[in-house]
């Protein structure tokens, strides 16, 4: 049944960002807006995943880590729509336009870094993966860290001047972090 609710909840921002884009309501720059919701939600639900080591060092329950990998596909299915948007919406497959923006902002190679390198984690998350890799598979999925620390980057190259959900992200992730390596020493 929790399985059921956090592909449920998961999903949710997807079905209310479509609703806004099929009703018309997604204000005055669509492009941008889908863009950014997409990375947004993507970035919430790798916090999630990473969220839940912590919880269970915290709690004791080990059950949490079971929707680790539930979390983490949801977050790079969210990230690929994130930069399927801005390659279709934003730039209008304009390749002329994407590399334009490729070359002249940075945050876009650390963001386009960063889901390159969850492409890998997400191919090999499943249990059979989990056993053709043994130890390797872990060593793998640390680079989940990297990617957070990446995606975090990419997000205060882009803010602009509004950096409190930056803030937010990064006080975020550095409890987990703290958390994680307090108690994951014991």
């Amino acid at each position: 049944m929790l399985r059921f609710i956090v592909h449920f909840g998961a999903c949710l921002p997807l079905v209310w960002l479509s609703y806004l884009v099929l009703s018309g309501e997604i204000g005055a720059d669509p492009a941008e807006r889908l863009v950014r919701e997409l990375g947004f939600f993507g970035a919430c639900s790798l916090w999630g995943s990473l969220s839940l080591t912590p919880l269970r060092l915290l709690t004791g329950v080990p059950q949490w880590v079971a929707y680790r990998r539930a979390l983490g596909l949801w977050a790079f299915a969210y990230i690929s729509l994130h930069l399927a948007a801005f390659i279709s919406v934003w730039a209008g497959f304009d390749w002329g336009i994407v590399m334009e923006e490729v070359t002249q902002r940075p945050y876009i190679y650390v963001g386009l870094l960063a889901w390159l390198l969850m492409v890998p984690l997400a191919l090999t998350s499943t249990r059979a993966a989990r056993r053709r890799l043994g130890r390797r598979w872990g060593i793998l999925h640390k680079l989940v860290y990297l990617v957070a620390v990446l995606g975090l980057l990419h997000m205060v190259w882009i803010a602009k001047l509004d950096y409190l959900q930056v803030t937010l992200f990064f006080l975020a992730l550095s409890l987990l972090f703290v958390v994680r390596w307090r108690l994951g020493r014991k």
